[in-house]
């Protein structure tokens, strides 16, 4: 039930935290426990899957993983989820842990949010415990440079948002999520929820090794050239600063076209000439984290910042459940309906991150044409055309606020597409190709569309309609690429594979 927006604010302000001191409780600190063969042990949950058995985690780097607890972002993570487990509509059992938040000390790759676990607080007598929980490594280096909070800080926004909304649906796209793709709306938020957190723990850390990573102080590492390790750096540096509302440069026409897939998928966002579509945004989780970090980061004041996340978790229990259009849209709205205060001025933030991308087409089109213009030098044109792009947004901010103009007109709808045989990998490290390739028709750049139609002259003509708009329906995308009856039949096939696929749960 939906609670007066009095009642909201009320509750948003009882509970802002105090930090002095978290209580060993707050972490409930877990390891593997391991089978006669050393490998860590599983056991069936009620319904069937295979869950770890773990039992409170008493090794030596407890004081040190205690001593981060107690400082930087982590610090404000227990009373945000004592908060969550109040006000949420999708509870929680776990007797032998109570309420704190879990960490499970993993044994092998780590870094996820997962749901339910066994706990053996006696040798032999595990207890089932229906609760979402936190799945990372942990070693000394780990703890030194900052990554072990940072992953932690990323993670436990999963676990709020499963506290809040519940279990994240199936999903259309299957292309591995990152900072630098566009994916699909529900994953974007989701992903781009846990990405916020990691500048936001960065900007808080009182860690020597991570504020030295962080400022670019800590020593040079050719190991730092790795995909994973750019992308951690871009979340931390790149996100503040709205660079993901750009496309990455095309990449060249020479290789095959899964080759050229992948660079448009692992490619900074360097090209101030083109912005993404506001459908492009909306399911871009670089996006979605600029957003919400520009949202709930309002300063240097930890008080401050804890009282905009109190904020949001009333936000997010108002919602209750996974928007199944544009989450972020979704969650603009809803902030505008608890906190009616507020509304003018969240809304007025979208639109700025955004360059009114969602709500205007014709506004999408003069900031591309701004930065483009202010990205070569040319003040002479420039300087007039920021103003004319500050009237425009000013007036499109009015006509939203005024119920004239509906912050999500310029959205299209989702027209997915696909072809079993147009298979791709789980990771860009992987070998195997065991994924379908899933585009939207209003999403997908020109090489994505290329892998899958195979046909580089049909996927340039789709590309370049779609820079007028979004399409309507396929039927409209047709008409708007001159395509022959062949090539209509072939989108038309291609949405049908698409709806006989299996759902899709990213891990």
């Amino acid at each position: 039930m939906r609670k007066p927006w009095f009642t909201c604010m009320w509750l948003a302000l009882v509970s802002l935290p105090a930090y002095a001191g978290v209580p060993a409780e707050s972490f409930q600190l877990l390891e593997p426990v391991h089978d006669g063969a050393g490998h860590a042990l599983e056991l069936k949950a009620p319904d069937g899957r295979l869950v770890p058995v773990a039992r409170p985690y008493h090794g030596p780097l407890e004081s040190r993983v205690r001593a981060v607890l107690a400082s930087g972002v982590a610090e404000m993570l227990p009373a945000i989820d004592a908060q969550v487990r109040r006000v949420g509509s999708h509870p929680a059992s776990c007797p032998s842990l109570g309420n704190g938040i879990a960490i499970y000390i993993s044994d092998e790759d780590g870094g996820f949010a997962r749901k339910d676990l066994y706990v053996e607080r006696a040798p032999g007598r595990p207890a089932f415990c229906q609760d979402y929980f936190i799945d990372i490594t942990l070693d000394r280096a780990s703890l030194e440079d900052g990554l072990f909070e940072e992953v932690l800080a990323h993670e436990y926004g999963h676990v709020l948002l499963r506290r809040l909304l519940g279990p994240v649906p199936p999903t259309p796209s299957r292309q591995p999520h990152s900072v630098f793709t566009v994916t699909d709306p529900v994953t974007a938020f989701d992903e781009g929820f846990g990405i916020q957190m990691q500048p936001l723990a960065a900007r808080m850390t009182v860690t020597p090794g991570f504020r030295a990573r962080v400022e670019g102080r800590s020593a040079a590492s050719a190991a730092d050239l790795w995909l994973s390790r750019r992308e951690t750096w871009v979340r931390e540096t790149a996100v503040p600063h709205n660079d993901f509302v750009f496309a990455p440069a095309p990449p060249g026409e020479n290789g095959d076209a899964y080759a050229r897939w992948l660079a448009a998928e692992t490619s900074l966002p360097a090209d101030p000439c083109h912005l993404k579509s506001g459908d492009q945004m909306m399911a871009s989780e670089g996006v979605a984290a600029t957003f919400l970090y520009r949202l709930l980061d309002v300063g240097a004041d930890s008080k401050a910042v804890a009282h905009r996340y109190a904020q949001l978790v009333q936000v997010l229990a108002h919602v209750g459940k996974w928007p199944a259009q544009a989450p972020l849209v979704a969650l603009v709205r809803a902030w505008g309906e608890v906190y009616p205060g507020e509304k003018d001025d969240v809304t007025r933030l979208f639109l700025d991150v955004t360059y009114g991308a969602t709500a205007s087409m014709a506004l999408h089109d003069q900031a591309e044409q701004l930065s483009c213009i202010g990205a070569r030098g040319a003040l002479t044109g420039f300087v007039p055309a920021l103003k004319a792009y500050r009237r425009a947004l000013a007036k499109l901010d009015a006509r939203v606020a005024a119920g004239q103009t509906a912050l999500d007109a310029a959205l299209g709808p989702s027209l997915w597409l696909a072809d079993p045989d147009v298979r791709i990998a789980e990771q860009p490290w992987s070998v195997e190709r065991k994924l379908p390739l899933v585009v939207d028709l209003n999403t997908a750049d020109e090489p994505a569309l290329r892998l899958l139609l195979g046909d580089r002259l049909l996927a340039a003509k789709l590309a370049r309609a779609r820079r007028q708009g979004p399409f309507a329906s396929l039927d409209d995308a047709s008409r708007r690429a001159a395509l022959d009856g062949d090539q209509q039949a072939l989108l038309q096939h291609l949405a049908s594979l698409y709806r006989a696929l299996p759902d899709f749960v990213r891990r």
